[in-house]
Order: C-alpha cells, then structure tokens, then sequence
C-alpha cells in the first residue's frame, strides 16, 4: 500500500515537471543557456497570480541581491533565486519519494521532504553569507584606501585626483578587479568624470556600499571636501584612526568565530578517538 502511494507521488511529481517543461518551451522562456530545472520553475514562478504573493515574502532577498548587483536587474535575479530554491526542493522531494517508493520504505520519502524544506533556508543563509562577506571586504579595505588618500592630499593632490590614483594602484600592489569597496569608488568616480554632480556621486557610493562606515567616509568626503586645507586633512586623520580601530573590532570578532567552528569539529575527532582507544578495552572486560 506504501509503495503504491509512493509511486502515485513520484508519476505525480514527474507530470507536473512535464508540465512545466513543456509550457516553458510553448512560450520560448528559455535562459540562456537553457536550463531544464530552473526555467520550467521560472515559468512556475513568474506566473502573477504567483509571484505577486511571493515577492513580498522576499524583501529581504530583494534588499540583499540588490546590494550585490548594484542594483542591476534586481527582479530578475530575485526570480532566480527563488527558482533556484524551489527547483532543488522539488528535486530532492522528487528523488526522495523515487527511493522510497523502490524500496518501499515511507522513511526514505520523510527524508527527501526534510531535505526539500531545508534547502530554500540553505540558499538563502548561502545569500545573507554574501552579503556579510561583502560588507566585511569593504570594512577591512576601507583603512587602507583612507591611509593612501590621506598621503596624496597631504602631498597636494585634489581629492578627485587622489581617488583615481588610488584605483590605478591599490595599496600593496594587489589586484582589486573584483574587489566590492573598489568597484563602487570606480563607479562613483566615473560619475563625477561624467558630469554628475559630486554630492550625489557620493551619496549613491555610500548607499550601494550598503556599510555605516562607507557612508560616514562618503559623508566626511562631502563635507570637507570643499573646504580643503587643514580641516580636510584633520578630518580624514580622525576618520582613519576610528576606521583602524574598527577593522581591529572586526578582525577579532572574525578569529573569534573561527575558533568557535573549530570546536565542533575538533569535539568530534576526539569522540572518535575515544570510541577507538575504548572499545577494545570495553570489549575486553566483557569477555573476562
């Protein structure tokens, strides 16, 4: 009886994939390049009777592949994420209820459901990860952007100026191509070049940086910027000593966390070492 109801959730689940795949390929809603699981739950998704009682439920998603993306085709990379989720789910469930229905046991179906419920919570902590990892970038580099800013304009370079020399040559000689905090300090540079104005160049850095003390640099470069002189340069000094200091924070607050990873897997080694060394003796004292 169990390996019946199995298979009827297993042909059910495979229809309904079916389905999908065959609208998705009557209305051509195929990505590029295609993708056999995450289009037909593209398709599913971006239907608006469901994506309009969705999308509310992941504004927090939204907010956080917007910072990612710079803002770049936000709703559709929010599509994307969700399909993703939801077309691992559907799959683990798929493969969970095939093994319990061939090995008729219901345990194996409880399973692939557990696994299914999981994964969305998975990607989207794999999402927030990101983010954090982000925001730690731009925090640890920060200092050192303001450190060789600080050294041109005392040398007597304008800020604008300095700011591109910066990007030409990071500090250290590292290659930053893919670096966040000098992506968004290209970008805010360029507008300026462009004819932007500089206030609003530097309002939107400090709000596609998403990060308190990337806003506090732009608000310092705003302020005294025009000012120039001694103030200018008193002013970025005591914002790099609070930045150094907050990198330090951070930085401890890192180590911290990787000692705290460490424990579990250094309490288990140990569990299996004991399990190891004692069974025999265990064993012993039961056969004497």
């Amino acid at each position: 009886m169990i390996r019946i109801a199995l298979g009827s959730l297993v042909m059910l689940l495979l229809a309904g994939y079916a389905v999908l795949l065959a609208e998705t390929y009557r209305t051509k809603a195929w990505g590029r390049p295609r993708h056999v699981l995450l289009d037909p739950m593209s398709t599913l998704l971006g239907r608006r009777s469901v994506w309009t009682r969705l999308a509310p439920k992941l504004h927090r998603e939204q907010a956080a592949l917007s910072v990612l993306s710079g803002d770049r085709d936000v709703p559709a990379r929010l599509l994307r994420h969700a399909a993703e989720s939801a077309g691992y789910a559907y799959c683990a469930l798929l493969a969970g209820s095939a093994l319990g229905w061939l090995s008729g046991s219901g345990a194996l179906t409880g399973l692939g459901a557990l696994v299914a419920a999981l994964l969305p919570l998975m990607k989207r902590k794999e999402l927030f990860g990101k983010l954090d990892d982000r925001r730690h970038r731009i925090v640890m580099e920060l200092p050192e952007l303001l450190n060789r800013l600080l050294l041109m304009v005392n040398a007597g370079e304008n800020v604008l100026r300095a700011l591109e020399r910066c990007l030409d040559r990071p500090a250290g000689g590292r290659d930053v191509g893919g670096h966040p905090l000098y992506a968004e300090l290209e970008a805010a540079v360029t507008a300026v070049k462009r004819g932007e104005s500089f206030v609003f160049a530097w309002e939107e850095f400090g709000r596609r940086c998403a990060v308190p003390e990337a806003r506090l640099f732009a608000t310092t470069l705003l302020i005294n910027a025009r000012h120039g002189g001694v103030t200018f340069v008193a002013a970025l000094r005591e914002l790099s000593r609070t930045l150094w200091e907050k990198r330090k924070a951070a930085a401890k607050t890192l180590g911290e966390r990787a000692s705290s990873r460490l424990a579990f897997p250094l309490a288990v080694i140990f569990l299996v070492i004991l399990v190891l060394v004692g069974t025999p003796s265990i064993l012993l004292m039961a056969n004497g």
